[in-house]
């Protein structure tokens, strides 16, 4: 296992202004009190079979390379600004085989996108209502240069509410999530924050004032409500590239 992926513990209570690649943030925090850290362990295995590589072309010469969770209903959800611009879509599995996918939800406010695979995904981790608590216990699987999925246990640090900008840097927004304690690297992009009880978020920021520490955002209702997950079928535009 990479140094990156050591298991990381660390408590910091101190309120940060940061600035990332989508413009600068700064947080409002609340202690939500601490929650069950929970036991994950027998959850391991359908963790990594669903995280996937997500590889966007059309933006240039380059490839944007990110990070998808297969979730209930055959979609993959990842970070908006993976996939941005995009004229092409692939899923890479576990295996190595890409495969063709529609980018159906795009949301450039909160940095979530959900795509659906010409051939479904294997296995697919069951989402949570509840939003992340401090002092959860959780895991991020996380891609290695060698395309397999590392679980990474991760602590949730602040339940909080990050004053951003849109992928664009058109507007002001605010995204609902956490702060955790996880080093991260270009293509994690998209990974997703595991907690008892299912996928909590995904990550879309690493902090550039606190070492090994990343912002998730909530995922949005339109994902965790299944009739409307079966219904994301069509694909959708995906606005310009960054």
């Amino acid at each position: 296992m990479t140094a990156r992926r050591q298991l990381l513990v660390a408590l910091v209570a101190s309120v940060l202004l940061v600035t990332t690649a989508c413009g600068s943030e700064s947080e409002s925090g609340s202690d939500l009190g601490t929650g069950a850290a929970g036991d994950l362990d027998s959850d391991l295995d359908a963790i990594v079979a669903s995280t996937v590589r997500v590889r966007a072309d059309g933006c240039g010469p380059r490839t944007e390379l990110g990070t998808g969770t297969s979730i209930p209903d055959g979609l993959v959800v990842t970070a908006a600004h993976v996939v941005a611009g995009a004229e092409q879509v692939e899923i890479v599995d576990r295996a190595g085989t890409a495969i063709g996918a529609e980018v159906v939800m795009f949301d450039p406010d909160l940095d979530v996108a959900a795509v659906r695979p010409s051939t479904g995904i294997d296995s697919s981790v069951l989402l949570r209502d509840e939003v992340g608590r401090q002092g959860e216990v959780g895991v991020v699987a996380l891609i290695s240069s060698d395309g397999t999925a590392e679980p990474v246990a991760v602590d949730v640090l602040q339940r909080v509410a990050i004053r951003t900008t849109d992928i664009y840097r058109d507007q002001p927004v605010e995204r609902p999530g956490l702060r955790i304690d996880v080093s991260v690297e270009p293509g994690d992009s998209g990974a997703m924050v595991h907690l008892p009880g299912g996928g909590g978020g995904i990550v879309w920021s690493r902090s550039t004032a606190a070492e090994d520490q990343v912002w998730t955002v909530d995922l949005p209702t339109e994902l965790l409500d299944a009739s409307t997950r079966r219904g994301l079928v069509d694909a959708v535009d995906v606005g310009a590239c960054l």
